[in-house]
């Protein structure tokens, strides 16, 4: 059928102009492997463990191919495509690349306006029932987004300095993991020539908890945050002490989210990973923007997952790791601006700084259960936008995002 996708080449009809006759195959059949004519270019990597100062590179049966856009259905079978774009190495490592669904999900512009969240959520205290709810109330600012995203899967016994899979009582159990994204210090641009990179490597980004660069530290020292490394982290400690994110919502309110008094020690465990972030007993780490993780936790199964993570009395959620259907943004609310850890403290109400959100509570494509645990990018032909003001745009629970 013409326009639905089709594994059989697209021919030229009978009325085809000359020089191409009538039967010629004009459209390919659709990708359906990256052995297929219509992929036209393959887009392959290579992974290389460094450890020790040693470089291991991790390899396949074969090259390692990126997962290409999703153009809509007439061009590509996407799903199918995606299956093949994991790979798994001889040493229990999985690695995928390609573009995907954006597996971040937040109301971008009411959190990023001072924290001028939508009236649909009260100011940015969720009712009993938003604040349990598998559905959005709020439109996800990035739903139907895609990006490109590089995943990978490694064994625990290869991340402890052990090597071996530790319970989570030992310190060995917990690690510290932080991404950085560095480019040459000269780049020459060349026209039409590719542009040429020289010098040694220079960071310009790093991420380790979410929002820590973006909500906290403030405007003056972001550039310097981001391109220094994380056991430096002591000097940006004022911002943790007294978060002027904090201070706006407790000012936007008159008063009614009250907060902790200053200096916030009960945010220091975050940064620490000490008690009560940490099991009890855990000793503190440095200040560092590291994510940390304890591997000895066992994993919650994806039906029992509870979005608010530690705070929500799931224990293998963030901020211990941090898995895909988190709810990163209600969290630091809850902990940076609510003081959900100082609390008892005077004019604290748990139904308040314990319910604050942005009212996106899930991300608008439903996550795979398996690695990569990505959701599919959207279609270029079908998706569409939702903005705000729309319905919250829920994969599985609430209106869906393409038509």
């Amino acid at each position: 059928m013409v326009g639905s996708g089709s594994s059989a080449p697209i021919l030229a009809p009978a009325n085809s102009p000359a020089p191409v006759p009538p039967g010629t195959a004009i459209i390919p059949p659709k990708i359906m492997s990256f052995g297929d004519a219509g992929l036209g270019q393959r887009q392959n990597y290579t992974v290389t463990m460094v450890k020790g100062g040693v470089s291991t590179p991790i390899s396949g049966p074969g090259p390692f191919y990126a997962l290409p856009a999703n153009a809509g259905p007439r061009t590509i079978d996407y799903d199918a495509m995606f299956n093949q774009a994991v790979f798994a190495a001889p040493n229990g490592v999985k690695v995928f690349a390609g573009t995907v669904d954006d597996p971040f999900w937040l109301d971008l512009g009411g959190t990023f306006d001072t924290a001028n969240l939508r009236a649909a959520v009260q100011g940015g205290v969720l009712t009993a029932a938003q604040n349990t709810a598998t559905e959005n109330v709020v439109a996800d600012t990035v739903a139907d987004y895609a990006v490109n995203a590089i995943a990978i899967e490694v064994p625990v016994s290869m991340l402890t300095k052990t090597g071996a899979v530790e319970p989570p009582s030992a310190a060995a159990a917990t690690i510290g993991v932080w991404g950085a994204t560095s480019r040459p210090r000269v780049t020459v641009r060349r026209a039409p020539l590719p542009a040429q990179g020289s010098g040694g490597w220079s960071q310009i980004q790093r991420m380790g908890n979410p929002l820590i660069n973006e909500l906290l530290v403030g405007i003056g020292s972001k550039d310097k945050f981001s391109m220094d490394q994380p056991k430096n982290d002591s000097q940006f400690a004022s911002f943790f002490l007294d978060p002027v994110l904090a201070r706006a919502l407790n000012a936007a309110t008159g008063g009614v989210v009250a907060i902790p008094a200053v200096p916030r020690l009960d945010l220091l465990p975050v940064v620490t990973y000490a008690p009560p972030i940490a099991a009890a007993g855990t000793p503190a780490g440095p200040i560092a923007d590291m994510l940390r993780l304890n591997t000895g936790v066992a994993p919650t199964m994806p039906g029992s997952q509870n979005r608010m993570g530690l705070l929500g009395g799931d224990a293998a959620g963030f901020p211990n790791g941090r898995r895909l259907g988190d709810d990163v943004v209600d969290s630091a609310l809850r902990l940076v601006v609510g003081g959900v850890l100082a609390a008892p403290f005077p004019g604290f109400n748990a139904n308040i700084g314990g319910r604050l959100g942005d009212g996106v509570n899930v991300n608008d494509a439903p996550y795979r259960n398996t690695f990569p645990y990505l959701a599919n990018a959207p279609s270029g032909r079908d998706r569409r936008h939702i903005d705000p003001g729309e319905p919250g745009c829920t994969a599985g629970a609430g209106p869906a995002c393409a038509q």
